[in-house]
């Protein structure tokens, strides 16, 4: 079992991951880090192209495997074009190369209570499914994504790129289709219906409170008593609307979203509130 996270401009993120994988995954695994940041200055880094060295140093200091990712050539491309180009390229062909179940993790997506890898396992894939209604497409995020390549057929069709009014991942809506069969896709109300069973026997869709939509009163019942992570969701000053800006994954995965800077909030927000998250996750 391996988990891979590809990190772009925040090194906190990976300690964090680090120590709640420790904490709440169960089950064995390798934690490996694919070094996106940036070897220039950038919106991503905030100019700070010592980022790419600084990654590097905090995987030696953990003892976790650092795989640093060439990436010139993202100087022309937009954020979801890098994005996708660096796991078709570099994380695909890695899976590919060897075979293992594997947890694709967005670098600022954190487990905060227990999970068993065995309620995945058990499909050769679990995914968030995206949609979009022109044109109609059904895709799945690479940001929470689990896929067994000792199981899954048709690899030649993965892939990660973009399509028409879609982000990374677009292009997946043809696998996707090949490993439903038969089986209707849900859609994404479907999937957030807790009443309601979608999986079929070799896909498991994952369900979220995605971001803007939720408030205190949808926590997951797990996390309800969670007073220090209630303290930060409410407090988050990119709220709107008295609604959440974070998101809930499968009511254990937090997603701090938008830590790659691609919004250009300004990287002094996302080191205030990294700050205020670490001591949530780490103390």
């Amino acid at each position: 079992m391996k988990i891979i996270t590809s990190v772009v401009n925040n090194v906190d993120f990976i300690e964090m991951q680090y120590h709640t994988l420790k904490k709440f995954f169960k089950g064995h695994y390798e934690f490996i880090v694919f070094n996106d940041a940036k070897g220039y200055p950038d919106f991503t880094n905030g100019g700070d192209y010592t980022i790419r060295e600084r990654i590097q140093d905090i995987c030696k200091k953990l003892n976790i495997q650092c795989i640093n990712i060439p990436n010139e050539h993202h100087k022309d491309i937009g954020m979801s074009e890098r994005h996708a180009d660096t796991f078709n390229k570099h994380v695909l062909k890695y899976q590919i190369d060897n075979p293992d179940k594997y947890l694709l993790l967005d670098s600022d997506m954190f487990l905060i209570d227990e999970f068993d890898i065995n309620k995945y396992a058990q499909y050769e894939c679990a995914i968030v499914l995206q949609s979009r209604e022109s044109p109609k497409i059904n895709y799945f995020w690479p940001g929470l994504c689990y896929l067994d390549f000792t199981r899954v057929q048709n690899i030649d069709m993965l892939d990660w790129s973009l399509y028409e009014g879609c982000d990374s991942g677009g292009k997946m809506e043809g696998w996707l289709n090949k490993q439903m069969g038969t089986s209707m896709i849900p859609t994404t109300d479907e999937v957030q219906d807790t009443n309601k069973s979608v999986h079929t026997d070799k896909v498991y869709f994952i369900k979220h409170l995605s971001s803007g939509t939720w408030e205190s009163s949808n926590l997951p019942e797990n996390l309800k008593g969670n007073i220090q992570l209630i303290e930060f969701l409410n407090n988050d000053i990119r709220n709107t609307n008295d609604k959440y800006f974070c998101e809930i994954y499968d009511n254990v995965f937090l997603h701090y979203r938008a830590g790659g800077n691609w919004l250009k909030e300004g990287m002094n927000v996302h080191e205030y509130l990294t700050g205020q998250l670490k001591e949530v996750l780490l103390i």
